[in-house]
């Protein structure tokens, strides 16, 4: 039967270690994000850092996160994906809670960049395994599946949070002591679930820690990084709603719409993926993110921004599994681990001038609607680049 023509399989029909993966996402993103937006005021009330030690720490854990995930992916090629998705969960899990016991913005940023080498261990070995036990017409249910549960996590996490907060003032170290329970869950869905592949056809030499690239990665390498430029921090959306009027209690509730909307635009967009196929549906998803961000630079007011902030949230739910999708497509057969860790990497990277480049716009040259513009003239020039740089599929 041809791609075109093959029906999807339902999500039900997706190996378990996939469905089970896609667990672990949701309550990873449950528990980081119930966390992440309490550590500014935790850092600079509780333990008496400054705005700068804020910014440190992100960063420098961030940083860990991104250049941990190449020779991450390399290993697990040679290794398996199994041991490193099992060490970068738990790592995580045990980690993070220990937030409620720091004294120090130093030690804060241990736990910080501890919890994000855990992420950076697991990303790639987690995704090449989805390549492993996937058929080609299904990984944009696959990793949509994934993607649409992170997101439901991240969008629940922070509105639990609030609730604990609202009911226990005061008493972030006890929440943060907490996030255990989800970690602990995660490793056992994980143990239950979680098989490595059989033995893959490989039909490239084994992954080097540096691995070499072939013509099509570094092309689509390119694209991503002109998109990730323009895929800057999500909290200038917040900014952007505060700005046209949003009172401050409730952008907590922007968040969490911009969060559900990704996570179904994500549920939406996988079969889609799998029908129109993987590098049209990357350009289509840049495209609805410029066309999103362009309506940010334009609009006047409260609801037009609100809208185009939902197209953002629907562009990015259909590009993260479709860019996957392409990712794994494109990866020689025994490299695939390999593959995501120079995506993961230079994803990562490039969020580091993206901040740079849209703090600078915002508040020096010409304001939110000079930093949403060029994001979305970067996005329309990474669809370009891809539609032009990379062929289509066969």
């Amino acid at each position: 039967m041809s791609r075109r023509n093959r029906l999807p399989s339902p999500v039900s029909a997706l190996p378990p270690a996939v469905r089970g993966l896609g667990w672990t996402s949701f309550l990873t993103d449950f528990s980081s994000e119930a966390i992440y937006p309490l550590l500014p005021a935790f850092i600079t009330r509780e333990l008496g850092g400054s705005a700068l030690s804020v910014g440190l720490i992100d960063g420098i854990a961030n940083a860990v996160a991104a250049i941990s995930r190449l020779p991450a992916g390399s290993l697990s090629d040679r290794i398996g994906r199994r041991p490193l998705i099992l060490l970068g969960y738990g790592l995580s899990a045990f980690v993070r809670p220990l937030m409620g016991l720091v004294g120090t913005p130093l030690a804060a940023l241990a736990v910080r960049a501890a919890d994000r080498f855990g992420k950076g261990i697991r990303s790639a070995p987690r995704d090449a395994l989805v390549t492993d036990l996937v058929e080609p017409a299904d990984r944009g249910r696959a990793f949509g599946h994934i993607r649409a549960l992170d997101h439901l996590g991240a969008a629940l996490g922070p509105l639990v949070a609030l609730a604990y907060l609202w009911m226990f003032p005061g008493r972030e170290r006890t929440l943060f002591l907490l996030s255990v329970i989800p970690g602990l869950a995660t490793l056992a869905i994980i143990r239950a679930t979680v098989r490595d592949a059989g033995p893959r056809p490989v039909t490239a030499p084994a992954a080097a820690v540096m691995p070499r690239l072939d013509r099509p990665q570094k092309r689509l390498l390119l694209c991503v990084a002109v998109w990730a430029v323009a895929a800057s921090s999500e909290q200038f959306l917040l900014l952007r709603a505060g700005s046209l009027g949003v009172p401050a209690a409730v952008v907590p509730a922007v968040w969490f719409g911009i969060g559900i909307t990704k996570s179904l635009a994500a549920r939406c967009a996988a079969p889609v993926i799998d029908r129109l196929s993987p590098r049209r549906a990357v350009v289509a998803g840049w495209l609805v993110f410029m066309t999103g961000y362009a309506g940010l630079a334009l609009a006047g007011g409260l609801l037009a921004s609100l809208v185009a902030m939902a197209l953002v949230a629907i562009g990015y739910g259909l590009v993260e599994p479709a860019e996957r999708a392409l990712v794994a497509q494109l990866s020689p057969s025994g490299r695939q681990g390999a593959s995501f860790g120079w995506y993961s990497l230079v994803q990562g990277l490039m969020a580091i001038p993206a901040g740079l480049l849209a703090g600078w716009l915002w508040t020096t040259a010409g304001g939110a609607s000079a930093a949403f513009a060029v994001s979305a003239a970067l996005a329309g020039s990474a669809a370009a680049l891809l539609a032009v740089l990379v062929g289509p599929e066969n």
